[in-house]
């Protein structure tokens, strides 16, 4: 487990991404690139998770 500042949650998100939420779930289902969103933080933890989608629905 990563060390944390004091008082900060370890399982704290550490990305966040923001749009409409039209663009959330287009997102969600491939129907537009993640540039399409303004994201702040580790961009591979949005990557990872469109990944992990796309396997899911094999």
């Amino acid at each position: 487990m990563p060390a944390t500042a004091a008082g900060q949650d370890p399982d704290a998100a550490s990305a966040s991404a923001r749009g409409t939420a039209s663009e959330l779930v287009l997102i969600l289902h491939d129907r537009i690139p993640i540039n399409s969103l303004k994201l702040d933080g580790d961009r591979r933890l949005f990557e990872q998770l469109s990944a992990w989608d796309r396997m899911s629905r094999t």
